[in-house]
């Protein structure tokens, strides 16, 4: 040891006129000298009756940030100091505080200039009773022999703190000694405490509240002589061997006695008595005065066994919890599922005594009532099972720390449980029904999507759709509802509807996202605290056009042909219902054989804003040299591989369309002049162009339609221009009519006598009899009038389908734990 280690140790044991908190900084900055350290902490021990934390008090050498993160420090933590506290031992750990204490919420971890600083702690002990820690910030951990120079610097630290302590008290003692007698007699005659003192040669005095507690014990001014033994004689049997030995203890070790006992009246009645009492020995170590308190705590007592009585008759297990984590008590209902297993449990460690018992959280329920300084706090335990039926059971545990216990009161939720089982089956068979089912064959669109629910959330509002729109046209459809588990689910099937209803009536896509807004479905929902996210896409495949539209839904991705994957240039809106303002509507022209995703928040959640996942755009563009259909199926069973995520919540649903276009010569167009010959020159053009693609079969009817709709044209608006276009689809024949006018046909009921007006129910019937329809729809400049044929195709005319009719497009569901088809891998 060197001069000045003596010097240190010197100063600490020697130094006068220093407070408790004084002693300590002067202390710290010794040890943090002396073990070559950055800074140092001193804790003292808080509220051990409560299961105890360690308050910071005094600091050297540390900046403020670093300071917070130990302010208070709970002993299960894993710190050195918490550790050095717990094994009153010297301890080094480059680990932080990651708890603290119940009024103080700490950050865990070092900030980053401090990640490779550790701490050195020492327990301060006064007679191996633990008062508090010294720590020293170091970046490595410091040799041997400076470790046992602190650890000794410390038990000097811990005497000199046991000497100031004593002269406080001695100087508080004196305060008190000063306090008005007369005062104090009033205090203890309002709480009803006597006082008493005993001395070798004048026995047992009181003061007027004492002597009337003596009647409880039987005596009167007659019989009561003043005697310890007079009083002991009172003392009931079962407690009386007890109460002697507790005396001899204090009376030898000169601490303080604490009693509760039974005291006998003369009519044999029981009343309990709390004595308090502190020996005062002479230098031979033989006692010669004592002093005290003396209540009479019956009614105490009273409520205390009633209660005792009460959870003792309880029909749930009631129990309460040492801190060694035993059973002190626990009453007969938890006794009996113990001897039902066959295990003591009072007395031993549930979990370890019983396997059933094992793994529930029961341990970190202790630690975390412990913490909570009296706050009860609830767990639910995973299912039990029941050795004599082989039920199954469940129970919610209440905690709460209580003095040195903590008491846990078990509630039987089996029924509860099982009833929340069964409307849990009930949701998600409902949810299962409303859940996207499988994609329609489309008109030069080939799609495929997934549908992906995560663990933590097995309903779900997200949901995709796809739409087959007269002339060619497909509506591609991805939303989502947030907001309420069940809620979600109904909500998503009732927009799903009427997203369908009203994409049926052709309206524009301005106007149809508008209604949308405005339907009952979004105001009920917006009502109960849902919102709804949707994404429009209206693809023309006659033009290769794509119409965009988003309420507060993310944008698709676009992967052309030998392009990168980028996500679409779309304005997003508020979400539907929410704002009245108009949406905008984004047109792309998009080349044929490009690739379209859309995909629901759940399924972007996590990935950065500023670009899609580059998983993701490897895929499309991947996919997007392929024309079969099946690499769309590789690349869903793809993505949905990257939402299986335990901490994504919600689900995910991903809708993948490959757009090709209807080939040139599917399409035949011609503006035709205002005039009634109109009529005559465009039914020689369809027939044309009719025995052009083999499709003589659909020559009567669609010469009768061209011309019925060509002549209620002119017939019934004022100027043009007009149009004729064929469609050929497959089967099918679209023939449309477009006009400048906003007026929509309409059929009316039709008189026995009058010739107008039977020109549509004509239209309708022949298209009914070819398995068709007709229709109408708005355009940006007028309206187009349609009817669609069918018939049987010619093959034998050498003239094949527009385009392959095998693209089978599938939405297959990967949520729902059914089973999924075999897929092949795609490499990313």
């Amino acid at each position: 040891m060197s001069e000045d280690d003596r010097l240190r140790r010197h100063l600490l044991a020697t130094s006068a006129d220093l407070d408790e908190h004084a002693l300590l900084r002067m202390a710290l900055q010794h040890i943090v000298i002396a073990l070559g350290g950055l800074g140092g902490l001193a804790h003292l021990t808080e509220l051990p009756e409560k299961g105890g934390f360690l308050r910071l008090v005094a600091t050297t050498g540390l900046p403020a940030a670093v300071v917070q993160r130990w302010e208070d420090l709970q002993f299960v933590d894993d710190s050195a100091p918490a550790r050095a506290a717990l094994r009153k031992e010297k301890v080094w750990a480059k680990t932080w505080p990651s708890t603290s204490a119940p009024a103080h919420a700490n950050t865990a971890g070092p900030p980053a200039a401090w990640s490779t600083v550790g701490a050195f702690s020492v327990p301060l002990l006064i007679e191996d009773r633990l008062v508090g820690t010294i720590s020293t910030l170091l970046a490595g951990e410091p040799p041997s022999d400076r470790q046992e120079y602190a650890a000794e610097l410390a038990l000097v630290i811990g005497r000199r703190l046991a000497q100031v302590q004593a002269e406080c008290a001695s100087e508080q003692q004196t305060e008190r000694a000063d306090l008005d007698s007369d005062q104090r007699r009033r205090a203890l005659a309002t709480v009803q405490v006597g006082t008493w003192e005993w001395q070798q040669a004048t026995g047992v005095k009181m003061d007027d509240i004492g002597e009337d507690l003596v009647r409880l014990a039987g005596l009167t001014p007659h019989t009561w002589d003043h005697r310890p033994e007079t009083w002991l004689a009172r003392i009931h049997p079962d407690d009386r061997t007890a109460v002697m030995e507790e005396i001899k203890r204090a009376a030898d070790a000169g601490e303080t006695c604490a009693l509760e006992y039974r005291v006998l009246d003369v009519n044999s009645q029981v009343h309990w008595i709390e004595q308090r009492g502190q020996f005062v020995s002479a230098q031979n170590g033989v006692p010669e005065r004592a002093y005290g308190t003396l209540a009479d705590v019956t009614l105490r007592r009273d409520k205390l066994e009633w209660l005792t009585t009460l959870q003792e008759l309880h029909p749930d297990p009631v129990f309460a919890m040492s801190m060694d984590n035993r059973v002190a008590w626990g009453n007969m209902v938890m006794r009996n599922q113990g001897a039902a297993r066959g295990v003591t449990i009072v007395g031993a460690v549930p979990w370890e005594v019983d396997e059933a018992l094992a793994g529930l959280g029961l341990q970190e329920m202790l630690a975390r009532a412990r913490a909570a300084g009296g706050t009860a706090i609830t767990h639910e335990l995973q299912i039990l099972r029941e050795p004599e039926t082989g039920a199954m059971v469940a129970y919610s545990a209440r905690a709460a720390q209580v003095g040195e216990y903590v008491t846990v009161m078990l509630e039987n939720i089996t029924e509860r449980k099982r009833a929340e089982e069964i409307e849990q089956a009930r949701t998600r068979e409902l949810w299962r029904t409303l859940k996207p089912k499988a994609l329609p064959q489309l008109v030069a669109v080939t799609v495929a999507a997934r549908h992906t629910s995560s663990r933590s959330a097995e309903i779900g509002g997200s949901w995709y759709d796809a739409i087959q729109l007269p002339g060619g046209r497909v509506m591609l459809v991805s939303g989502s509802v947030t907001g309420g588990g069940l809620s979600e689910a109904i909500t998503m099937g009732q927009l799903r509807a009427t997203v369908a209803e009203l994409a049926a009536l052709d309206y524009p896509l301005a106007e149809l996202i508008a209604r949308l807004g405005e339907s009952e479905v979004v105001t009920s929902a917006l009502a109960g605290g849902l919102q709804a996210l949707l994404l429009l896409a209206l693809y023309d495949a006659t033009t290769g056009s794509l119409s965009l539209v988003s309420a507060a839904h993310p944008p698709p991705l676009l992967a052309a042909p030998a392009l990168s994957a980028t996500l679409t240039d779309l304005p997003v809106g508020p979400g539907l219902g929410a704002s009245p303002l108009v949406y905008e509507i984004t047109h792309v022209d998009v080349p044929d054989g490009s690739l379209l995703a859309l995909s629901t928040r759940g399924f972007t959640q996590g990935q950065a804003d500023s670009g899609p996942c580059a998983k993701v755009t490897r895929l499309l563009e991947r996919a997007s040299t392929f024309e079969s259909g099946a690499s769309l199926e590789e690349v869903c069973d793809a993505l949905a591989d990257l939402t299986k995520d335990d901490s994504r919540e919600g689900d995910a649903a991903v809708l993948l369309s490959r757009l090709t276009c209807v080939p040139r010569e599917r399409v035949a167009a011609w503006d035709l002049p205002w005039d009634p010959k109109s009529a005559g020159g465009a039914r020689r053009q369809t027939l044309a162009q009719l025995r052009e693609w083999g499709r003589e079969d659909l020559s009567f009817t669609a010469e009768l339609v061209v011309s019925e709709l060509i002549g209620n044209v002119i017939r019934h608006t004022e100027h043009g221009p007009l149009r004729l276009r064929l469609l050929h689809l497959d089967h099918d024949l679209v023939v449309e009519v477009y006009d400048g006018s906003q007026s929509m046909p309409h059929m009316q009921p039709i008189r026995l006598m009058e010739e107008s007006g039977r020109g549509l129910m004509m239209i309708g019937e022949m298209a009914a009899a070819m398995n068709g329809c007709w229709g109408a729809r708005y355009t940006r400049d007028g309206k187009c009038i349609w009817v669609r044929l069918r018939g049987e195709e010619n093959e034998s005319a050498g003239h094949g389908p527009a385009f392959p009719s095998s693209a089978v497009s599938t939405g297959r569901d990967h949520g729902d734990g059914g089973e999924v088809p075999a897929r092949s891998v795609v490499n990313l």
